[in-house]
């Protein structure tokens, strides 16, 4: 398991060096609220990522030529001008 780079060691480390600078009560309640906190940025997260999916279904919706293929996949059709070869002097 490694969690922001720091592996299960180091955190049973770092959770008893809190349980002995904090006591049990305060390490218990400073852990609720992280748990908190971490639900909080889960859900805020989740409707973040549901918001921008809802707004990239309506933009391909009102896009004239959407339904080209590969426009929804972020392939727009190229360019007359990219296809045609460059002139040499």
């Amino acid at each position: 398991m490694n969690f922001l780079g720091i592996g299960v060691l180091e955190i049973v480390v770092i959770l008893v060096i809190a349980l002995v600078v904090l006591g049990p009560g305060r390490t218990v309640n400073m852990a609720r609220s992280a748990g908190k906190m971490l639900g909080e940025v889960r859900r805020a997260m989740g409707d973040l990522s549901r918001a921008v999916e809802d707004e990239e279904r309506e933009l391909n919706r009102r896009t004239p030529g959407s339904e080209e293929p590969g426009f929804d996949k972020g392939n727009p059709p190229l360019d007359k001008a990219q296809d045609e070869p460059e002139e040499r002097h």
